[in-house]
């Protein structure tokens, strides 16, 4: 309770990568859903290439964009044949990168006022996290509201 209201949890936030590790996210942000009666987004973080150095063409730029496009509806539409199965309605959206991934996650759920955010804790290899940081650590301690860490 907070100042002695009772929660209610309406929308959950599911970002989701390349990685095989997604299926175990779904399936608690899913059981969450359910038992809460929360809506479910599952969103995936792209970088289009914008502001690359080097003064890249328009027309590659475009061809970029559209390229990190469809690799990300594949990592969303991957996740197609576990709500069949499972009979459970996901929201899908692509989210381009701003600064980082985790600054585009923080500020999307924020932006679209999630109630919480289901994350996995796995995906980077230890060399990534080292230098840039766990995505799900820095969701974990920046976001506006309360982070569910699968690992």
């Amino acid at each position: 309770m907070e100042g002695g209201k009772i929660l209610k949890v309406r929308r959950i936030l599911m970002p989701i990568d390349r990685s095989e590790y997604r299926e175990k996210i779904l399936a608690y942000a899913t059981a969450l859903g359910r038992t809460w009666g929360a809506e479910i987004t599952a969103i995936h973080v792209i970088d289009p290439g914008r502001g690359i150095p080097g003064g890249r063409v328009k027309e590659k730029e475009t061809e970029r964009q559209e390229q990190a496009r469809r690799e990300g509806m594949l990592v969303l539409d991957a996740i197609d044949s576990f709500v069949r199965k499972n009979e459970v309605n996901i929201r899908k959206e692509l989210v381009e990168k701003s600064d980082s991934i985790a600054k585009a996650i923080i500020g999307y759920a924020k932006q679209n006022e999630f109630d919480i955010i289901v994350i996995g804790t796995k995906g980077m290899t230890a060399v990534e996290e080292f230098f840039l940081g766990s995505v799900a650590n820095n969701v974990i301690h920046h976001a506006h509201c309360p982070v569910f860490a699968i690992r």
